[in-house]
């Protein structure tokens, strides 16, 4: 029997269906295996690169440094200057938000009140506290991973990488903020705090809900421009969001009336703003970076398929990444928390609200100093991982005594000029005419903590750089003890009793966070540079950085994906194999149907002839 007269039978017309699903399902996975072949073969060229060059006979030839003794030693001054290189953008982002955050304040003294002021502070400390600690926290750990994954040339596992943090972030950070911030007038009413002011906490921390989300996006994509070293396309959105930051802090507090609403309003905007020019520039318009997102080559439903394999990796692959993520979160939260929790104390002193006020104005004033810290920091991050992702350990240890030396000339020139000039400028900027508690929050809370504020800033920022080295070398879980200690054992336990018990007030709680970011940063000294300077004793030390013990970790990780991503394949493959087994069966079976029916047609055509 014929179809439609064309003499194509229907068992044939079966087969050659079942051909056209085989044949379909072959493609994919040869198109699998050339997306494969183009991801091993610059490293391939590589590794013959290494083989090429000339090796040290002092050093083995499997040894995790060979590969960059062909090459010319990277000095310090060069060292710098990458770590400059790739970290400045983050610097004009540290100076937008602290310019952008000091003005808000400013505004807010002039226009409002002291109760909206100190609703400003707690209301900036509980979305840090609950919001940023765990979004910035977890998400460090791309600082890590992805860094390294770059320096390996595992570009598809950098894409990958970005949407599972994005996938995390929204699920572990954001999601979690919404149901505290919800409630935070009770919460803050329960902690015995003002009620006018933990009632405008809560309209400060909704307002700025949707920023919160626009920000799991935008430190996606951050970290993974600054890992594939495209700090140039951060630099460009920082400059377009810096002044947009002043701008609509000044028309949505001053001129559109909005008052106190207007500053997480504005930084609402401006979030969703940023958020819009990463992602652009990530998927967009970086055509390096795109490399990273690019899921099969030649194929006609290519963003499909890309759409799919990543949706799929958003939400799979979660241990190796919270390996890393956990220790980076509790380090966040071990200091983020206690810096905050200083907050919520000066809450408790007597005269709450021109503490709250004092300590507001002080702490938005002091943040100048993360502009060279966290450049630094994430500049410091990158190239360490990048450096240990492609096994040059000598590098890496390069990039460390730069860190050190980078932070602590810019973080000593920036205490110098607060210790000279910082009230001066406080002064001018919080003074209100109209507010008589204004001079008494200045002569009285402010002026007597700018010299030990100037002490505190010098170590915090020799801190905050050097572990951009420990976040590069993923050796987060060394410092986290010392973070309790420093912390939680001795600066606020010493700052309340300075400041409750011998009355010392707001200078006793900044006393107790001197002493433990003192602790801090000699600490962080002996885990990136102690296994060198005690070689005898702390050479192979759990406590200290091992740069060939960090290439095998970053290798280690790589390859705990790839074999479950193996598995995963293999997985799908016998899936694919039992559901062609499945309509073989089938199709047999409907061919026995087709060819019965015909046999009992042509039995009955030919009685009928008969």
């Amino acid at each position: 029997m014929s179809l439609c007269g064309f003499g194509v039978t229907a068992v044939d017309f079966m087969i050659s269906r079942r051909n056209q699903h085989r044949g379909g399902r072959r493609r994919r996975r040869k198109e699998e295996e050339e997306v494969k072949e183009e991801e091993e073969q610059p490293q391939q060229t590589e590794q013959r690169e290494q083989e090429q060059a000339p090796r040290d006979s002092s050093s083995p030839p499997s040894s995790p440094s060979s590969s960059s003794l062909g090459a010319k030693a990277l000095s310090l001054p060069t060292a710098t200057k990458h770590i400059f290189s790739i970290g400045w953008p983050t610097c004009l982002q540290n100076v937008s938000a602290a310019v952008a955050s000091l003005f808000a304040v400013s505004l807010i003294s002039h226009h409002e009140n002291t109760t909206c002021v100190a609703a400003y502070g707690l209301g900036t400390s509980l979305c840090s506290v609950t919001g940023h600690c765990f979004l910035w926290g977890v998400g460090g750990a791309l600082d890590t991973l992805s860094s390294q994954s770059f320096g390996m040339k595992k570009r598809k596992r950098v894409g990958e990488l970005l949407w599972r943090a994005v996938a995390i972030l929204v699920c572990t950070c954001w999601m979690p903020a919404m149901l505290v911030w919800s409630f935070a007038e009770e919460i803050l009413c329960f902690m015995k705090f003002p009620k006018d002011v933990a009632k405008l906490v809560e309209v400060y921390a909704m307002t700025y809900a949707p920023g919160l989300l626009a920000q799991c996006f935008s430190c996606a994509c951050l970290k993974t421009l600054l890992a594939c070293k495209k700090s140039n396309t951060v630099a460009k959105i920082s400059a377009v969001s810096s002044p947009m930051t002043m701008l609509l802090t000044y028309v949505c507090i001053a001129k559109m009336k909005f008052g106190f609403v207007g500053a997480p309003l504005a930084l609402t905007l401006v979030d969703v703003f940023k958020a819009s020019c990463y992602c652009l520039s990530t998927f967009v318009l970086d055509e390096d970076v795109k490399k990273c997102f690019v899921c099969r080559s030649n194929s006609r439903s290519n963003s499909n398929s890309a759409i799919a394999h990543f949706g799929k990796a958003a939400f799979s692959k979660w241990t190796t990444f919270f390996k890393i993520a956990v220790p980076n979160l509790v380090l966040s939260i071990f200091e983020w928390w206690a810096w905050d929790l200083m907050n919520l104390l000066t809450g408790q002193l007597p005269n709450a609200k021109d503490a709250l006020a004092a300590q507001t104005i002080q702490t938005n004033s002091m943040i100048v100093v993360y502009n060279i810290a966290g450049c630094v920091q994430r500049g410091a991050s990158s190239c360490v991982g990048n450096a240990l992702g492609a096994k040059k350990t000598k590098e890496a240890r390069t990039y460390a005594k730069a860190s050190l030396v980078s932070a602590f000339l810019g973080t000593l020139l920036i205490s110098a000029l607060y210790y000279t000039f910082g009230f001066e400028c406080m002064n001018l900027l919080y003074s209100n005419d109209h507010d008589p508690s204004a001079r008494i929050i200045l002569d009285d809370y402010v002026k007597p903590l700018t010299n030990l504020v100037s002490l505190f800033m010098l170590l915090d920022g020799v801190q905050v750089g050097l572990t951009g080295v420990v976040t590069g070398a993923g050796y987060q879980s060394t410092t986290m003890p010392a973070l309790f200690v420093s912390y939680w054992i001795l600066a606020l336990p010493v700052g309340v009793f300075l400041a409750f018990k011998r009355k010392m007030s707001l200078v006793g709680l900044w006393i107790g966070m001197a002493l433990g970011v003192f602790l801090h940063v000699f600490w962080v000294l002996f885990v990136v540079f102690g296994g060198e300077t005690f070689q005898g004793r702390f050479k192979n030390s759990r406590w200290t950085i091992d740069w060939l013990e960090a290439v095998s970790r970053a290798e280690l990780a790589v390859e705990r994906d790839e074999e479950e991503e193996k598995v995963n394949d293999s997985d799908e493959e016998e899936s694919e194999e039992e559901e062609e087994e499945e309509e073989e069966e089938e199709e047999e079976e409907e061919r026995d149907s087709v060819a019965g029916d015909v046999e009992e047609a042509l039995l009955r055509h030919s009685h009928s002839s008969l």
